[in-house]
C-alpha cells in the first residue's frame, strides 16, 4: 500500500467512527492529512506509513499540534502502522494528542479512486515507485564528480553516503513537497528545498 492510499485507509476507519473524514490535497495542506468534524468538534489528523522504519519522535507530535491549531482543530491525532518512541508519547499527553496504531489492511481490500485535488499526490506516488526506489545500491556522480550512493530506498525516505562518506537520511515529505509543485507548474528554489 503506498502512503496516500493508507491516507484513504485512515480516513475511511474515522468515517466507520462517526467522523465526516477528508483527505486534504496534497498541496499546502499545512501538515494536515485528514480532516475530520462531528458537531461541535474538529479532529486534524497526521498520518505516517512507516511500519518498521523510521518512528514517531516528538518533533513529530509538536509539528502536528501547530498544524492542528492553524486549522482551528481543537484535536489532534497521529495515526501510524509504525514505532513510536517514549519522548513522542510523553509529548503527546502533556499536548492532548491522540497517538493511534492502524495497521495496513490486507491488499485488494480496498480500490483507491482518486479525489478531486489529489491527481499529484497519486502521480508523486508512481514516479517514487517507478524512478526513485530502483535507485538503491545505485551510486550517483554529478557533474562536479561529487557523488551520492543510494544506501535505501522506502516509502519514509532515501538513506544516502555522499562523496565525503557521511551517511544521511532524506525524508520523503521534502521530495513529496517539491514534486508536487513541479508538477503544478511552479519554480522551486533550492533554498525553498532546504527550508523544509
Amino acid at each position: 500500500m503506498k502512503p496516500t492510499e493508507y491516507e484513504h485507509h485512515v480516513a475511511d476507519v474515522l468515517r466507520a467512527e462517526g467522523w465526516a473524514a477528508r483527505v486534504t490535497p496534497p498541496n499546502r495542506d499545512f501538515g494536515l492529512d485528514i480532516i475530520c468534524e462531528r458537531p461541535g468538534r474538529r479532529l486534524g489528523v497526521q498520518v505516517k506509513m512507516y511500519g518498521d522504519g523510521r518512528p514517531i519522535n516528538a518533533q513529530m507530535v509538536m509539528q502536528l499540534h501547530g498544524a492542528a491549531a492553524h486549522q482551528n482543530c481543537g484535536e489532534m491525532m497521529i495515526a501510524t502502522n509504525g514505532r513510536v518512541l517514549d519522548d513522542a508519547r510523553r509529548v503527546a499527553e502533556k499536548l492532548q494528542v491522540e497517538i493511534r496504531q492502524v495497521p495496513v489492511p490486507v491488499p485488494g481490500t480496498r480500490r483507491v479512486t482518486p479525489e478531486p485535488g489529489e491527481r499529484t499526490a497519486l502521480e508523486f506516488d508512481r514516479l517514487w515507485e517507478e524512478q526513485v526506489m530502483p535507485l538503491a545500491g545505485q551510486v550517483l556522480t554529478r557533474s562536479n564528480g561529487s557523488t551520492n550512493e543510494i544506501l535505501g530506498v522506502d516509502w519514509t525516505g532515501i538513506i544516502r553516503r555522499t562523496s565525503n562518506g557521511s551517511i544521511g537520511r532524506i525524508d520523503i515529505e521534502i521530495f513529496r513537497w517539491t514534486v508536487e509543485r513541479l508538477l503544478d507548474g511552479e519554480v522551486v528554489l533550492r533554498q525553498e528545498i532546504n527550508n523544509q
